[in-house]
């Protein structure tokens, strides 16, 4: 393929990122889901002051961009990364010592699941039914097998793997972007809302961060720009494989992995653009083999048991629940799996998909994605919240968190936060002549989540997987990484 192609399928890329990046900014102008994802109401003027104090920090943040970068400069780099990564570590055990759950939901099932198994060998039924979960599962068998499999242990593993994350970001940051704004992605990071909030719940939305961001500076050279040697390309590929055994979601990083191929590589190097996809399939095969081998899993139960990809997909149609988690479809996919083979269930919900699709018409079905971009892409809290009220060990603190003064000022930090860095991927342009095979996967892989989630289950905690990009991208673009003189 000629090189004009390729720079106009990059244009093309390029404009559908920022059209994505300015329907996020008007959404979450004007729209604000984290009250309602804990059945709270927003007081009068909420949106209209956190808006107003998004943009003064932003005023301020161009205003004095130069002075950060040079007072930063003046701080050794050793004591800002340690003292910012022992001040995450405090801030999560104490949001873990004060607002701790008991376990429950699917976080409850692997816990105890763990549990079961190493107590007795047995294997829960819920695997049966959602063998997406079984590799966390697996993890957390292996870490309760070396140590012990309690929560509290549990919980410092999430700690662990929500503080390397940030030290991570950190990393890849001072390799596209340089030492200062490095040092400002980690303190964006280690403040950020649902790194903060989700430390109390072991699940895949924390956990798939390290897989992607171990391969990403896997990748990056000391330049910011994607190494071409096979063995880097390949170990990026198993982990970004294994991090799609975690959440089916991130095989939208192994898309946008392989699309940054074919773009940046050259010559037939362009070849590597299937690496990912051949991986991938034996990664998985392999995986699923070992889990049969093992009686981990029975593979004729799963074809009986597990719920199919099409009932995400026609869940993520249901006008009642504008595409959230819907219990009735649940029940209803459990009753179709217990009477009829996989394949038909599956027929059947293509089916049902087409007329619920047809039921909405043109206009009723733009209402209805409006609907759940907005359930989203809008929630600052990512649905953190929501998790830590569900089954507090102690009930006092949360509802003192969340009681109407306190509520509302937490509430303001995380949409103030989560706007700021929406609105910063705005200034994402001034990146496009640096680091473009960087730049061009986190465009690819946003924009991916972005059309992703309009086919898929409702849900703002989905997003955490997908949050190191949007901080690395927003804090490059508002210090205008190309303008070399204001990067440490």
């Amino acid at each position: 393929m000629s090189s004009a192609v390729l720079r106009i399928l990059e244009r093309f890329i390029v404009i559908i990122f920022f059209m994505v990046a300015g329907i996020l900014v008007g959404l979450n102008v004007f729209v604000t889901r984290g009250h309602h994802s804990i059945s709270s109401e927003y007081p009068m003027y909420f949106k209209l002051i956190t808006i107003i104090i998004s943009l003064l920090f932003i005023a301020g943040l161009f205003t004095l961009r130069q002075h950060i970068v040079r007072l930063l400069e003046k701080i050794p780099v050793t004591f800002w990364v340690a003292g910012f990564l022992g001040f995450s570590i405090i801030l999560q055990l104490v949001v873990v010592k004060l607002f701790a759950v008991r376990p429950s939901w699917d976080f409850g099932a692997l816990i105890n699941g763990s549990k079961l198994y190493l107590d007795s060998g047995e294997v829960s039924a819920y695997f049966s039914i959602y063998p997406n979960n079984i590799f966390l599962f697996c993890l957390l068998v292996v870490i309760g097998k070396v140590l012990t499999p309690s929560v509290i242990i549990y919980l410092l593993f999430n700690i662990f793997i929500i503080t390397i994350s940030q030290y991570l970001i950190f990393s890849i940051a001072r390799k596209v972007a340089g030492q200062s704004i490095a040092m400002v992605t980690l303190a964006v990071s280690v403040l950020f809302f649902p790194y903060i909030f989700f430390a109390p719940v072991v699940y895949t939305d924390t956990i798939s961060l390290v897989f992607l961001l171990l391969p990403l500076n896997m990748l990056l050279d000391k330049d910011g720009e994607f190494k071409s040697g096979l063995p880097n390309i390949l170990g990026a590929a198993v982990i970004f494989a294994f991090g799609m055994l975690l959440k089916g979601s991130l095989i939208i990083f192994i898309i946008a992995f392989a699309i940054t191929l074919f773009f940046y590589m050259k010559g037939w190097k362009k070849a590597y653009v299937l690496l990912p996809f051949v991986v991938l399939i034996i990664v998985k095969t392999i995986f699923n083999s070992a889990l049969y081998q093992l009686e981990i899993l029975d593979e004729r139960q799963l074809l009986q048991t597990s719920f199919p990809v099409s009932h995400w997909l026609v869940m993520a149609q249901n006008g009642e629940r504008f595409g959230k988690y819907s219990g009735d479809d649940v029940e209803w996919t459990k009753q179709l799996l217990a009477n009829n083979p996989r394949d038909q269930v599956s027929e059947i919900h293509y089916q049902e998909l087409r007329d619920r699709v047809e039921e909405k018409g043109l206009y009723g079905n733009l209402a209805f994605n409006l609907e759940k971009l907005k359930h989203t892409w809008t929630d600052g809290t990512y649905y953190s919240l929501n998790k830590i009220k569900r089954n507090p060990v102690e009930p006092e603190n949360i509802t003192s968190l969340l009681d109407y003064k306190s509520g509302d000022l937490l509430q303001g930090y995380a949409r103030v936060q989560h706007l700021i860095l929406i609105i910063g991927l705005l200034f994402a342009a001034s990146l496009l002549k640096e680091k473009r095979s960087f730049v061009m996967f986190c465009m690819l892989a946003i924009v991916g989540y972005f059309l992703f989630f309009l086919l898929w289950e409702t849900r703002s905690r989905y997003m955490v997987s997908v949050t190191p990009l949007i901080i690395l991208l927003s804090c490059m673009g508002y210090f205008k990484i190309r303008i070399r003189r204001f990067i440490g």
